[in-house]
């Protein structure tokens, strides 16, 4: 992609035409899983043949370079999140970054930990397997699948260690309203831990002017990179209060002259104490980083920052209304105001009936996904800037056309 200006607007069908997938069916499913971009997978072949090849002088200095993707990952999520590199630290998953951190806080019994009871399991079970030293999760009932801030107020009690909460509900869209929550986790020590994997790219998220602690973001979602590697904000603050529980030599510091000559002094010992890193890097695995889905992470982050997070929210924005505009003319129900969504979940008249509307969408080549949590959810449509309008009218046209029928028996 060329570089363009501040202030124009990318060419979107041009855009689009660089993601096979979104032409082979109308793709409205980035929320369970996103296309990667073609520099992502350019940078995984290039990196590759460079694997291959051992173009370097010394094997020392091609795995240099080979953990040098690593570094262009983290700064690329940090630019992304308007973060400092020492902020960011590379995870397999949003899930492995929430162990990380779950692990790492040092939560002792009795303390608590508040959540919603919408959050998807995944984001719960690093703070659930803390059950048996005595952490308590108590669940904040949400309202009408809304996910209130007052309520997480009212819900702090003494042993108030942590909150977890998902910035965007993934069954409905729900867009919490960050800033007042961490502001009032600020004011109580409470560490305020963000699931991001349905915020960060459809939605520009700056962590200086919205003050969370933690930001956990998968990649293979909204940030078009393969699965294997996400992104992990820490707050600086927050650094020292961190004790990983796994330990290994790339999370720790430098030595003196640096990593070549200490592997090359005779004075060497593996009873040398290291320094742990002082910053996020130390919540990573240990062990050296995975530089394939890091290339791949790195080039995917920077095809959003070339394609501008502003722009990227505004074209999101337009494709999310329209599709509002269009189920309104349907006899489907949304389940949270477009306004507040980070995509749109609608509803049939029961159950079964949104399970027959999947089948007939898959069918029709429509990709959606159906999700529910605490009884909120419905079929989610999560179009983004590789899709067109073209593909939200395929989608009420199957809609309206299933509702002026009765369902087939079975999903098939």
């Amino acid at each position: 992609m060329s570089e363009r200006s501040v202030g124009s607007e990318p060419d979107w069908p041009a855009i689009r035409a660089g993601y096979p997938g979104a032409h082979r069916r109308a793709y409205l499913d980035t929320a369970c899983k996103g296309i990667p971009s073609a520099a992502a997978v350019d940078a995984i072949s290039a990196h590759c043949q460079f694997l291959r090849e051992c173009p370097g002088r010394s094997t020392t200095a091609d795995t240099v370079v080979a953990l040098e993707q690593l570094e262009r990952a983290r700064q690329a999520a940090a630019a992304l999140v308007n973060a400092s590199p020492d902020e960011i630290a590379l995870v397999q998953s949003t899930q492995d970054g929430l162990n990380a951190v779950a692990l790492a806080l040092g939560l002792r019994r009795g303390d608590v930990v508040l959540a919603s009871d919408l959050e998807f399991a995944g984001t719960m079970l690093p703070w659930l397997s803390l059950a048996g030293a005595g952490v308590e999760v108590r669940f904040v009932p949400h309202r009408d699948g809304r996910v209130e801030v007052a309520d997480f107020e009212a819900a702090f009690a003494a042993h108030t260690r942590a909150v977890v909460v998902s910035s965007v509900q993934e069954v409905n869209g729900y867009v919490v309203d960050l800033e007042p929550l961490a502001r009032l986790c600020r004011e109580r020590d409470i560490v305020l831990v963000v699931d991001g994997v349905q915020h960060v790219g459809p939605l520009p998220l700056d962590v200086r002017r919205t003050p969370v602690d933690v930001v956990a973001v998968g990649g293979h979602k909204w940030l078009g990179a393969p699965f294997g590697m996400g992104f992990l904000y820490v707050h600086e603050a927050l650094h020292h209060r961190l004790q990983p529980q796994i330990h290994g030599y790339m999370t720790a510091q430098p030595p003196a002259g640096g990593w070549l000559e200490y592997l090359e002094n005779p004075q060497r010992l593996p009873s040398d104490s290291l320094r742990l890193a002082e910053n996020a890097r130390k919540l990573e695995l240990g062990a050296i980083g995975s530089s394939l889905p890091a290339a791949g992470l790195a080039a995917a982050l920077e095809t959003l920052l070339e394609l501008g997070p502003a722009r990227i929210a505004d074209r999101v924005r337009q494709l999310r209304t329209y599709t509002a505009t269009l189920l309104a003319e349907t006899p489907v129900s949304l389940a949270a105001p477009p306004e507040c969504s980070a995509f749109i979940t609608f509803r049939t008249r029961d159950h079964a009936d949104d399970h027959h509307l999947v089948a007939r969408l898959e069918d029709a080549g429509v990709a959606v996904s159906l999700r529910f949590s605490t009884g909120v959810g419905g079929i989610r449509v999560s179009p983004y800037f590789y899709n067109d309008e073209n593909d939200l009218e395929r989608l009420a046209e199957v809609v309206a056309a299933a509702a002026a029928r009765p369902p087939r028996a079975g999903r098939g």
